[in-house]
């Protein structure tokens, strides 16, 4: 048969145009898909960050149209185009289409799925945005709440034997997010005995230091030495989650107390309320 007849054939066009017009389209198409992957992995991955370096809610959603419109919308416009072709009797060759059948159903199950995912969890933030503060993000105030850890770690520690003036506790704040995502408070309690290691020498002035019980108390004394601070915390609603072997364990609490922990050997106290309602929260991301 000779390149005539083969043209005639085609419509009036070389063989070689249709096979060079499907590479153009199959490469083409893998290219897309693979620029609609990185996109769509380079959004993902910005979740793992900082808070400050995600991305933006509606740019993770665009992200998410370009890459689909890239590794999905791509290879379909390929697949018609040369479908299109081969009605025409431009190319005979079944190829082509079929690799880009291919690369249209690995965009479409990768990357269609995501604008739309995307989207409803937009919608679902917007809700729980809308929602006003619970009871117990309410249910204090950051100054009422750093009164009552401070007077409750206290009652703890004094419960253990010790003195949580020497060595002395501490009460800080943090930011934190509410359940509607708005910007809050939680009251920090701690207080810890140290490594055992005095960090001065004793003066009058000071008194001596405590060493860390760990060094000198077994795992039987430490329980026996925290118990009562476990006791007391139920008392006050807590719930013992975790028991540590020393002695103490982590517990929680369902109102906005938050959460506490006990230190083995009675080494340490640690009260975290809930996230409070705060006027004056700062957004630190």
């Amino acid at each position: 048969m000779t390149g005539d007849d083969d043209e005639a054939r085609g419509g009036g066009a070389p063989a070689g145009e249709g096979r060079a017009s499907a590479g153009r389209w199959i490469a083409g198409s893998i290219v897309a898909l693979f620029v609609g992957w990185w996109l769509a992995l380079a959004s993902v991955l910005s979740t793992a960050g900082p808070w400050s370096d995600r991305w933006s809610d509606g740019g993770m959603l665009l992200a998410y149209l370009v890459a689909a419109a890239l590794g999905f919308g791509v290879p379909l416009s390929g697949f018609l185009r040369l479908r299109r072709e081969q009605r025409n009797g431009r190319s005979a060759r079944v190829v082509g289409p079929a690799v880009c059948l291919l690369l249209t159903a690995l965009g479409g199950v990768t990357l269609l799925p995501l604008p739309f995912v995307q989207g409803v969890r937009m919608a679902s933030d917007a809700a729980e945005r809308a929602q006003p503060p619970t009871d117990q993000e309410t249910a204090r105030t950051v100054a009422q709440a750093r009164e009552e850890l401070r007077s409750l770690g206290d009652r703890v520690v004094a419960a253990m034997g010790r003195d949580s003036s020497s060595p002395s506790a501490e009460v800080e704040t943090d930011t934190c997010r509410l359940d509607n995502h708005g910007v809050g408070t939680m009251v920090r309690y701690s207080w810890f005995v140290g490594d055992g290691a005095p960090s001065a020498p004793a003066t009058a002035a000071t008194g001596p230091q405590l060493p860390s019980p760990s060094a000198t108390v077994s795992d039987a004394e430490g329980a026996r030495m925290s118990a009562p601070a476990i006791r007391l915390l139920q008392d006050e609603g807590y719930e013992l989650t975790q028991r540590f072997d020393g002695g103490g364990g982590h517990l929680s609490a369902p109102d906005w107390h938050g959460r506490a922990t006990i230190g083995q050997r009675a080494e340490d106290v640690l009260l975290e309320s809930g996230c409070l309602v705060d006027p004056d929260a700062v957004d630190e991301d």
